[in-house]
Protein backbone atom coordinates (compact mmCIF):
# COMPACT_ATOMS: atom_id res chain seq x y z
CA UNK A 1 0.00 0.00 0.00
CA UNK A 2 1.28 3.50 -0.88
CA UNK A 3 1.81 6.31 1.54
CA UNK A 4 -1.15 8.20 0.06
CA UNK A 5 -3.47 5.26 0.64
CA UNK A 6 -2.04 4.72 4.09
CA UNK A 7 -2.78 8.38 4.85
CA UNK A 8 -6.35 8.00 3.65
CA UNK A 9 -6.86 4.97 5.83
CA UNK A 10 -5.31 6.73 8.78
CA UNK A 11 -7.47 9.83 8.24
CA UNK A 12 -10.57 7.66 7.83
CA UNK A 13 -9.85 5.79 11.05
CA UNK A 14 -9.23 9.05 12.85
CA UNK A 15 -12.52 10.52 11.61
CA UNK A 16 -14.39 7.35 12.58
CA UNK A 17 -12.85 7.35 16.04
CA UNK A 18 -13.75 11.01 16.53
CA UNK A 19 -17.31 10.32 15.33
CA UNK A 20 -17.64 7.45 17.80
CA UNK A 21 -16.39 9.69 20.58
CA UNK A 22 -18.90 12.38 19.65
CA UNK A 23 -21.66 9.76 19.51
CA UNK A 24 -20.69 8.35 22.91
CA UNK A 25 -20.78 11.83 24.41
CA UNK A 26 -24.20 12.43 22.79
CA UNK A 27 -25.54 9.11 24.10
CA UNK A 28 -24.24 9.90 27.57
CA UNK A 29 -25.88 13.33 27.49
CA UNK A 30 -29.19 11.83 26.30
CA UNK A 31 -29.10 9.15 29.01
CA UNK A 32 -28.28 11.69 31.70
CA UNK A 33 -31.13 13.95 30.53
CA UNK A 34 -33.52 10.97 30.50
CA UNK A 35 -32.50 9.93 33.99
CA UNK A 36 -32.82 13.49 35.27
CA UNK A 37 -36.27 13.86 33.70
CA UNK A 38 -37.42 10.56 35.18
CA UNK A 39 -36.12 11.60 38.59
CA UNK A 40 -37.91 14.94 38.36
CA UNK A 41 -41.13 13.25 37.30
CA UNK A 42 -40.84 10.70 40.09
CA UNK A 43 -40.20 13.43 42.63
CA UNK A 44 -43.19 15.39 41.38
CA UNK A 45 -45.40 12.34 41.68
CA UNK A 46 -44.21 11.48 45.14
CA UNK A 47 -44.69 15.04 46.37
CA UNK A 48 -48.30 15.52 45.31
CA UNK A 49 -49.89 13.84 48.31
CA UNK A 50 -51.66 15.06 51.43
CA UNK A 51 -51.17 12.07 53.68
CA UNK A 52 -53.87 11.43 56.26
CA UNK A 53 -54.90 8.39 58.23
CA UNK A 54 -58.62 7.69 58.02
CA UNK A 55 -60.92 4.85 58.95
CA UNK A 56 -64.60 4.16 58.41
CA UNK A 57 -66.85 1.73 60.22
CA UNK A 58 -70.07 0.40 58.77
CA UNK A 59 -72.33 -1.64 61.09
CA UNK A 60 -73.68 -4.99 60.03
CA UNK A 61 -77.23 -3.64 59.88
CA UNK A 62 -76.10 -1.11 57.27
CA UNK A 63 -74.10 -3.35 54.92
CA UNK A 64 -77.22 -4.39 53.02
CA UNK A 65 -77.68 -0.84 51.78
CA UNK A 66 -76.25 -0.02 48.38
CA UNK A 67 -75.55 3.54 49.49
CA UNK A 68 -76.64 6.41 51.71
CA UNK A 69 -77.81 9.76 50.46
CA UNK A 70 -75.73 12.46 52.11
CA UNK A 71 -78.11 14.99 53.61
CA UNK A 72 -78.01 18.21 55.58
CA UNK A 73 -79.44 18.24 59.13
CA UNK A 74 -83.23 18.08 59.20
CA UNK A 75 -85.47 20.28 61.36
CA UNK A 76 -89.21 19.52 61.59
CA UNK A 77 -91.44 21.91 63.58
CA UNK A 78 -94.90 20.92 62.32
CA UNK A 79 -96.68 18.08 60.53
CA UNK A 80 -96.46 19.98 57.25
CA UNK A 81 -92.66 20.13 57.50
CA UNK A 82 -92.26 16.41 56.83
CA UNK A 83 -93.33 16.63 53.19
CA UNK A 84 -91.57 19.96 52.77
CA UNK A 85 -88.29 18.29 53.82
CA UNK A 86 -88.64 15.40 51.39
CA UNK A 87 -90.18 12.67 53.55
CA UNK A 88 -92.10 9.96 51.76
CA UNK A 89 -95.51 8.82 52.98
CA UNK A 90 -98.59 10.72 54.10
CA UNK A 91 -98.32 10.68 57.90
CA UNK A 92 -100.83 7.95 58.72
CA UNK A 93 -100.25 4.86 60.86
CA UNK A 94 -100.21 2.61 57.77
CA UNK A 95 -98.16 5.03 55.64
CA UNK A 96 -96.05 7.21 57.94
CA UNK A 97 -93.82 10.02 56.78
CA UNK A 98 -90.40 8.41 56.36
CA UNK A 99 -86.80 9.56 56.14
CA UNK A 100 -84.76 6.61 54.90
CA UNK A 101 -81.16 5.75 53.92
CA UNK A 102 -79.74 9.15 54.86
CA UNK A 103 -76.21 9.92 55.99
CA UNK A 104 -76.01 13.03 58.17
CA UNK A 105 -72.89 14.24 59.96
CA UNK A 106 -73.25 17.43 61.99
CA UNK A 107 -71.68 19.25 64.91
CA UNK A 108 -75.21 19.81 66.23
CA UNK A 109 -78.51 17.93 65.90
CA UNK A 110 -78.79 15.62 62.91
CA UNK A 111 -82.59 15.20 62.97
CA UNK A 112 -84.81 17.41 65.14
CA UNK A 113 -88.58 16.88 65.33
CA UNK A 114 -90.79 19.19 67.41
CA UNK A 115 -94.49 19.74 67.95
CA UNK A 116 -95.83 16.98 65.70
CA UNK A 117 -98.62 14.42 65.96
CA UNK A 118 -98.37 12.77 62.52
CA UNK A 119 -96.98 9.24 62.26
CA UNK A 120 -93.38 9.23 61.05
CA UNK A 121 -90.28 7.05 60.91
CA UNK A 122 -86.53 7.56 60.69
CA UNK A 123 -85.26 4.38 59.08
CA UNK A 124 -81.91 2.89 58.02
CA UNK A 125 -79.98 6.12 58.52
CA UNK A 126 -76.37 6.72 59.57
CA UNK A 127 -76.07 9.74 61.84
CA UNK A 128 -73.12 11.30 63.61
CA UNK A 129 -73.29 14.30 65.94
CA UNK A 130 -70.94 16.43 68.03
CA UNK A 131 -70.81 16.45 71.82
CA UNK A 132 -73.10 19.39 72.65
CA UNK A 133 -76.45 18.35 71.13
CA UNK A 134 -78.46 15.17 70.63
CA UNK A 135 -78.00 13.31 67.36
CA UNK A 136 -81.78 12.66 67.22
CA UNK A 137 -84.03 14.95 69.24
CA UNK A 138 -87.80 14.61 69.65
CA UNK A 139 -89.52 17.45 71.56
CA UNK A 140 -93.30 17.45 72.21
CA UNK A 141 -93.79 14.64 69.70
CA UNK A 142 -96.21 11.76 69.30
CA UNK A 143 -96.15 8.70 67.03
CA UNK A 144 -92.50 8.71 65.96
CA UNK A 145 -90.22 5.75 65.23
CA UNK A 146 -86.46 5.33 64.95
CA UNK A 147 -85.59 1.98 63.39
CA UNK A 148 -82.45 0.20 62.15
CA UNK A 149 -80.28 3.32 62.41
CA UNK A 150 -76.63 3.68 63.31
CA UNK A 151 -76.31 6.71 65.61
CA UNK A 152 -72.97 7.88 66.94
CA UNK A 153 -72.17 10.64 69.41
CA UNK A 154 -74.11 13.57 70.78
CA UNK A 155 -75.12 14.67 74.24
CA UNK A 156 -77.54 11.79 73.65
CA UNK A 157 -77.64 9.58 70.59
CA UNK A 158 -81.43 9.65 71.01
CA UNK A 159 -83.25 12.16 73.23
CA UNK A 160 -87.01 11.94 73.80
CA UNK A 161 -88.25 15.05 75.61
CA UNK A 162 -91.97 15.32 76.49
CA UNK A 163 -92.69 12.53 74.05
CA UNK A 164 -95.58 10.06 73.93
CA UNK A 165 -96.14 6.83 72.00
CA UNK A 166 -92.77 6.76 70.27
CA UNK A 167 -90.37 3.84 69.79
CA UNK A 168 -86.76 2.97 68.95
CA UNK A 169 -86.20 -0.49 67.48
CA UNK A 170 -83.14 -2.29 66.12
CA UNK A 171 -80.71 0.63 66.36
CA UNK A 172 -77.12 1.09 67.51
CA UNK A 173 -76.67 4.03 69.89
CA UNK A 174 -73.05 4.55 70.87
CA UNK A 175 -70.31 7.09 71.48
CA UNK A 176 -72.57 9.66 73.18
CA UNK A 177 -72.97 11.05 76.67
CA UNK A 178 -76.26 9.14 76.89
CA UNK A 179 -77.15 6.37 74.51
CA UNK A 180 -80.87 7.03 75.07
CA UNK A 181 -82.40 9.77 77.25
CA UNK A 182 -86.10 9.89 78.06
CA UNK A 183 -87.16 13.05 79.92
CA UNK A 184 -90.72 13.80 81.03
CA UNK A 185 -91.94 11.19 78.57
CA UNK A 186 -94.69 8.56 78.67
CA UNK A 187 -95.71 5.30 76.98
CA UNK A 188 -92.61 4.87 74.85
CA UNK A 189 -90.78 1.67 73.87
CA UNK A 190 -87.04 1.06 73.54
CA UNK A 191 -86.62 -2.44 72.11
CA UNK A 192 -83.93 -4.62 70.45
CA UNK A 193 -81.20 -1.94 70.38
CA UNK A 194 -77.46 -2.06 70.98
CA UNK A 195 -76.55 0.70 73.46
CA UNK A 196 -72.86 0.71 74.24
CA UNK A 197 -69.70 2.74 74.74
CA UNK A 198 -71.55 5.81 75.98
CA UNK A 199 -71.02 7.55 79.29
CA UNK A 200 -74.46 6.32 80.36
CA UNK A 201 -76.46 3.71 78.48
CA UNK A 202 -80.12 4.61 79.18
CA UNK A 203 -81.45 7.43 81.36
CA UNK A 204 -85.08 7.74 82.51
CA UNK A 205 -85.83 11.11 84.14
CA UNK A 206 -89.34 12.18 85.16
CA UNK A 207 -90.53 9.39 82.89
CA UNK A 208 -93.26 6.81 83.38
CA UNK A 209 -94.94 3.81 81.75
CA UNK A 210 -92.11 3.17 79.31
CA UNK A 211 -90.79 -0.25 78.30
CA UNK A 212 -87.07 -1.03 77.97
CA UNK A 213 -87.09 -4.51 76.44
CA UNK A 214 -84.60 -6.91 74.81
CA UNK A 215 -81.74 -4.44 74.46
CA UNK A 216 -78.00 -5.07 74.79
CA UNK A 217 -76.75 -2.39 77.19
CA UNK A 218 -73.05 -2.80 77.86
CA UNK A 219 -69.57 -1.27 78.04
CA UNK A 220 -70.83 2.14 79.10
CA UNK A 221 -68.48 4.11 81.31
CA UNK A 222 -71.20 5.00 83.85
CA UNK A 223 -74.44 3.13 84.56
CA UNK A 224 -75.98 0.77 82.07
CA UNK A 225 -79.41 2.13 82.97
CA UNK A 226 -80.25 4.88 85.43
CA UNK A 227 -83.81 5.50 86.59
CA UNK A 228 -83.96 8.87 88.32
CA UNK A 229 -86.23 10.19 91.07
CA UNK A 230 -89.85 10.80 89.94
CA UNK A 231 -89.61 8.12 87.25
CA UNK A 232 -92.22 5.44 87.87
CA UNK A 233 -94.04 2.41 86.52
CA UNK A 234 -91.44 1.63 83.90
CA UNK A 235 -90.84 -1.96 82.85
CA UNK A 236 -87.32 -3.22 82.18
CA UNK A 237 -86.85 -6.86 81.15
CA UNK A 238 -85.28 -9.17 78.58
CA UNK A 239 -82.18 -6.97 78.42
CA UNK A 240 -78.52 -7.97 78.54
CA UNK A 241 -76.69 -5.71 81.00
CA UNK A 242 -72.96 -6.27 80.88
CA UNK A 243 -69.62 -4.81 81.91
CA UNK A 244 -70.85 -1.25 82.56
CA UNK A 245 -68.21 0.56 84.55
CA UNK A 246 -70.13 2.05 87.50
CA UNK A 247 -73.01 -0.39 87.88
CA UNK A 248 -75.25 -2.21 85.46
CA UNK A 249 -78.35 -0.51 86.90
CA UNK A 250 -79.43 2.23 89.31
CA UNK A 251 -83.07 2.80 90.30
CA UNK A 252 -84.02 5.81 92.42
CA UNK A 253 -87.58 5.97 91.05
CA UNK A 254 -90.80 4.38 92.24
CA UNK A 255 -92.70 1.22 91.24
CA UNK A 256 -90.39 0.30 88.41
CA UNK A 257 -90.18 -3.37 87.45
CA UNK A 258 -87.02 -5.16 86.38
CA UNK A 259 -88.90 -8.26 85.18
CA UNK A 260 -92.19 -8.95 83.43
CA UNK A 261 -93.83 -10.20 86.62
CA UNK A 262 -94.21 -13.70 85.19
CA UNK A 263 -90.95 -15.39 84.19
CA UNK A 264 -88.63 -13.06 82.30
CA UNK A 265 -86.01 -10.90 83.95
CA UNK A 266 -82.69 -9.59 82.62
CA UNK A 267 -79.21 -11.00 82.06
CA UNK A 268 -76.53 -9.44 84.28
CA UNK A 269 -72.77 -9.83 83.93
CA UNK A 270 -72.33 -9.37 87.72
CA UNK A 271 -75.08 -11.74 88.82
CA UNK A 272 -74.38 -14.19 91.65
CA UNK A 273 -76.86 -16.99 91.05
CA UNK A 274 -76.91 -17.94 94.72
CA UNK A 275 -78.68 -14.66 95.56
CA UNK A 276 -81.47 -12.45 94.22
CA UNK A 277 -80.25 -9.74 91.90
CA UNK A 278 -80.34 -6.49 93.85
CA UNK A 279 -80.75 -3.25 91.89
CA UNK A 280 -78.64 -0.43 93.28
CA UNK A 281 -80.69 2.57 94.41
CA UNK A 282 -83.09 4.09 96.92
CA UNK A 283 -85.92 1.58 96.45
CA UNK A 284 -84.05 -1.68 96.95
CA UNK A 285 -85.58 -3.09 93.77
CA UNK A 286 -85.02 -6.71 92.72
CA UNK A 287 -84.98 -8.60 89.46
CA UNK A 288 -86.95 -11.69 90.44
CA UNK A 289 -86.02 -13.70 87.34
CA UNK A 290 -82.43 -12.62 86.83
CA UNK A 291 -79.88 -14.79 85.06
CA UNK A 292 -76.15 -14.47 84.48
CA UNK A 293 -74.68 -12.94 81.33
CA UNK A 294 -71.55 -14.78 80.21
CA UNK A 295 -69.61 -14.21 77.00
CA UNK A 296 -66.44 -16.19 76.36
CA UNK A 297 -66.69 -16.19 72.55
CA UNK A 298 -64.05 -14.19 70.68
CA UNK A 299 -65.15 -11.78 67.95
CA UNK A 300 -65.08 -12.99 64.35
CA UNK A 301 -62.74 -11.27 61.89
CA UNK A 302 -62.28 -12.29 58.25
CA UNK A 303 -58.50 -12.19 57.57
CA UNK A 304 -57.05 -10.21 54.67
CA UNK A 305 -54.07 -10.93 52.41
CA UNK A 306 -50.69 -9.22 52.16
CA UNK A 307 -50.71 -6.63 49.39
CA UNK A 308 -48.60 -4.16 47.43
CA UNK A 309 -49.79 -0.72 46.39
CA UNK A 310 -48.42 2.01 44.15
CA UNK A 311 -47.36 5.28 45.80
CA UNK A 312 -48.77 7.18 42.81
CA UNK A 313 -52.28 5.69 43.19
CA UNK A 314 -55.20 6.80 45.37
CA UNK A 315 -58.12 5.11 47.08
CA UNK A 316 -56.16 2.20 48.60
CA UNK A 317 -57.88 0.63 51.61
CA UNK A 318 -58.16 -2.52 53.68
CA UNK A 319 -61.65 -3.66 54.69
CA UNK A 320 -62.18 -6.24 57.41
CA UNK A 321 -65.52 -7.97 57.94
CA UNK A 322 -66.02 -8.28 61.70
CA UNK A 323 -68.76 -9.44 64.01
CA UNK A 324 -69.70 -10.16 67.62
CA UNK A 325 -72.76 -10.20 69.84
CA UNK A 326 -71.31 -7.41 71.99
CA UNK A 327 -68.96 -5.35 69.77
CA UNK A 328 -67.04 -2.67 71.63
CA UNK A 329 -63.86 -1.12 70.22
CA UNK A 330 -60.86 -1.75 67.95
CA UNK A 331 -57.19 -0.76 67.66
CA UNK A 332 -55.24 -0.48 64.40
CA UNK A 333 -51.44 -0.42 64.52
CA UNK A 334 -48.73 0.31 61.95
CA UNK A 335 -45.41 -1.36 62.73
CA UNK A 336 -46.52 -1.81 66.36
CA UNK A 337 -47.44 1.88 66.77
CA UNK A 338 -51.11 2.59 67.50
CA UNK A 339 -52.72 4.86 64.90
CA UNK A 340 -56.46 4.35 65.45
CA UNK A 341 -58.62 3.60 68.51
CA UNK A 342 -62.31 3.50 67.66
CA UNK A 343 -65.73 2.09 68.47
CA UNK A 344 -67.30 -0.57 66.28
CA UNK A 345 -70.76 -2.12 66.07
CA UNK A 346 -70.07 -5.09 63.83
CA UNK A 347 -70.05 -5.22 60.03
CA UNK A 348 -67.07 -3.56 58.32
CA UNK A 349 -63.98 -1.61 59.36
CA UNK A 350 -62.17 0.09 56.46
CA UNK A 351 -58.68 1.54 56.91
CA UNK A 352 -57.16 4.05 54.48
CA UNK A 353 -53.65 3.30 53.15
CA UNK A 354 -53.01 6.43 51.07
CA UNK A 355 -51.06 8.10 53.88
CA UNK A 356 -48.26 5.51 53.68
CA UNK A 357 -44.87 6.41 52.16
CA UNK A 358 -42.65 4.00 50.25
CA UNK A 359 -41.70 1.06 52.46
CA UNK A 360 -43.14 -2.09 54.02
CA UNK A 361 -45.65 -1.88 56.85
CA UNK A 362 -47.08 -4.41 59.27
CA UNK A 363 -50.76 -3.44 59.69
CA UNK A 364 -52.56 -5.10 62.60
CA UNK A 365 -56.16 -4.77 63.72
CA UNK A 366 -57.37 -6.05 67.09
CA UNK A 367 -61.08 -6.01 67.87
CA UNK A 368 -62.58 -6.31 71.35
CA UNK A 369 -66.04 -7.11 72.61
CA UNK A 370 -67.73 -5.89 75.77
CA UNK A 371 -66.56 -8.88 77.79
CA UNK A 372 -62.92 -8.27 76.84
CA UNK A 373 -62.63 -11.08 74.29
CA UNK A 374 -60.50 -10.17 71.30
CA UNK A 375 -59.40 -11.24 67.82
CA UNK A 376 -56.63 -9.93 65.56
CA UNK A 377 -55.51 -9.95 61.97
CA UNK A 378 -52.19 -8.74 60.58
CA UNK A 379 -50.98 -8.16 57.03
CA UNK A 380 -47.94 -6.69 55.31
CA UNK A 381 -48.46 -3.76 52.96
CA UNK A 382 -45.61 -2.91 50.57
CA UNK A 383 -45.72 0.59 49.12
CA UNK A 384 -43.63 0.89 45.95
CA UNK A 385 -43.28 3.15 42.92
CA UNK A 386 -44.36 1.63 39.61
CA UNK A 387 -43.16 4.68 37.72
CA UNK A 388 -42.77 2.88 34.39
CA UNK A 389 -45.45 0.35 35.08
CA UNK A 390 -47.92 1.75 32.56
CA UNK A 391 -50.28 3.04 35.24
CA UNK A 392 -51.54 5.76 32.93
CA UNK A 393 -50.84 9.00 34.74
CA UNK A 394 -49.84 11.90 32.52
CA UNK A 395 -46.44 12.29 34.14
CA UNK A 396 -45.63 8.62 33.72
CA UNK A 397 -46.60 8.85 30.05
CA UNK A 398 -44.33 11.90 29.60
CA UNK A 399 -41.45 10.12 31.31
CA UNK A 400 -41.93 7.03 29.16
CA UNK A 401 -42.07 9.18 26.03
CA UNK A 402 -38.79 10.90 26.93
CA UNK A 403 -37.07 7.55 27.44
CA UNK A 404 -38.38 6.04 24.18
CA UNK A 405 -37.39 9.15 22.19
CA UNK A 406 -33.93 9.07 23.69
CA UNK A 407 -33.31 5.49 22.62
CA UNK A 408 -34.65 6.15 19.11
CA UNK A 409 -32.11 8.97 18.73
CA UNK A 410 -29.34 6.67 19.93
CA UNK A 411 -30.31 3.99 17.38
CA UNK A 412 -30.37 6.55 14.53
CA UNK A 413 -26.93 7.81 15.53
CA UNK A 414 -25.52 4.31 15.58
CA UNK A 415 -26.96 3.53 12.13
CA UNK A 416 -25.53 6.74 10.67
CA UNK A 417 -22.09 5.92 11.99
CA UNK A 418 -22.18 2.30 10.93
Amino acid sequence: MGKFQEGLVHDSNTIQEESWLRMKRTIAIILVVSIVMLTVVGSALNGDYTKQTTVSVRPLSQTILAQYDTHAPIVITSNADFAANGATGVGTRSEPYTFKNLRIAATGVCIEVRDTTAFFAISNCKLQSGVADPAIWFQDVENGKVENCDVFGGSSSLELNQVTDCSATGNSFYGGHNGVLLFNSHNNTIIDNEIHNNQRGVMLDWTDHCAIVNNSIYSNSGYGIEVAVYSSNNTIYGNSFGWNHDENALDDGEDNNFDDGVSIGNLWSDYNSSESYQILGLRGNIDNFADILIDTTAPVIVPQYDTAIDIESNGNTITWLVGDQFPAYYIIEENDAQVILGIWSGGEITFDLDHLDIGTYAITITIYDGAGNSASDGIFVSVVSFLLGGLGTELVMIASGITVTSFIIIIILIKKLS
